[in-house]
């Protein structure tokens, strides 16, 4: 397994003069410059992930990451906890809503526990156990991960994509686990100091009690810890959770082997977040899907100059937003690849 530094320093920029290649040819085709908005702009991020000529993409992969966050001692969470791994047994046999969408749209489905406290007991040919411990802690009494499960989870989710990229083209994720919307608030908050209320939500459906108390337990571990100013992977490993630290690695993973990899809402943005801030060419393989319902996704894409083309109102997680883009990355090549120049048209039609 390959540390971090050589992680990072594997990972390269975009392709700068395949994506002006392309952008060329989408000009010459026949309709107004421009015109076609997000289908442009997404053939042209392609190309600086996958280079032209387009090799196929056709084969596609959604991650869902799943643990437990000690911090639901606290009572930061509206759902027992339980739920994580019921809902994640349902995500198995496609009854979950990220089971109905991804086997509805031709996606592969990988469910990782990374840290769920519960097991599942049943095997299942697209579930992995990697468990890191069962449950990270509650960060508001000690640091939620050591450095070491910290770097674990994420070279876990860096490994996970290495097995996978010679079988998939493109990738997505999510995750699933009862609390993490306070360790991902949390990780947010102190990475950039913004307003605590512009930061963070209700979550899972939490009352406005209960949000009043999310907000001031946050602000007094972060405090506590004093997490501002400091680097972005111990703020994770402080008042994160192992399924961020997945999906971080899983970012690095598909920008070193540049893919594709799709961002969900709010959760999968902060990940994508702390991958970015560990290194700047990994925002070249993010699409980011849709905007969370989540009041601090608004700073994430603040933070990284970038914009959402969805606005489906959705907060649920799984990654349920995320696979919503893959048929319109398939329109978009088809849009490319089958598109004629207005010279190729005229000598089709025209009648002399």
């Amino acid at each position: 397994m390959k540390d971090l530094e050589d992680i990072l320093s594997g990972i390269v920029a975009k392709d700068v003069d395949s994506i002006q290649q392309v952008t060329k040819i989408l000009n010459e085709k026949m309709k107004p410059e421009g015109s076609l908005g997000v289908l442009e702009e997404l053939i042209e991020k392609m190309a600086g992930i996958y280079s032209y000529p387009f090799p196929s993409i056709q084969r596609k992969c959604h991650i869902v990451a799943v643990a437990d966050n000690g911090i639901i001692e606290e009572k930061v969470s509206s759902c027992p906890l339980e739920y994580t791994r019921l809902v994640s047994e349902a995500m198995l046999h496609n009854i979950a809503t990220i089971g109905i969408f991804t086997k509805k749209l031709g996606i592969d489905l990988q469910v990782v526990d990374i840290g769920m406290k519960e097991d599942i007991q049943k095997e299942y040919p697209n579930f992995y156990r990697k468990k890191i411990r069962r449950g990270s802690r509650n960060f508001l009494k000690e640091a939620a991960m050591t450095e070491e499960e910290c770097e674990r989870a994420i070279l876990e989710g860096f490994s996970f994509i290495g097995e996978k990229q010679k079988e998939y083209d493109i990738f997505s994720n999510g995750e699933m686990g009862i609390g993490n919307t306070t360790t991902s608030s949390a990780v947010l908050y102190a990475m950039t100091q913004k307003n605590i209320h512009e930061v963070v939500g209700h979550g899972g459906g939490l009352s406005e009690e209960g949000l009043l108390r999310k907000k001031q337990i946050i602000q007094d571990a972060c405090q506590r810890y004093q997490l501002f100013g400091k680097e972005s992977l111990e703020i994770l490993r402080v008042v994160g959770g192992y399924d961020i630290a997945f999906l971080v690695g899983c970012y690095l993973g598909s920008a070193f082997y540049r893919k594709a990899m799709i961002v969900d809402g709010f959760i999968s943005a902060v990940a994508a977040l702390v991958a970015c801030r560990l290194k700047a060419e990994v925002q070249d393989y993010c699409i980011f899907s849709h905007q969370s319902e989540e009041p601090g996704m608004k700073i994430i894409l603040e933070e990284l100059g970038e914009s959402t083309f969805l606005q489906m109102k959705m907060r649920l997680g799984e990654g349920t937003g995320a696979v919503m883009v893959y048929p319109v990355i398939d329109c978009a090549f088809a849009m490319f690849q089958i598109l004629r120049t207005p010279k190729e048209i005229y000598d089709m039609f025209y009648e002399q």
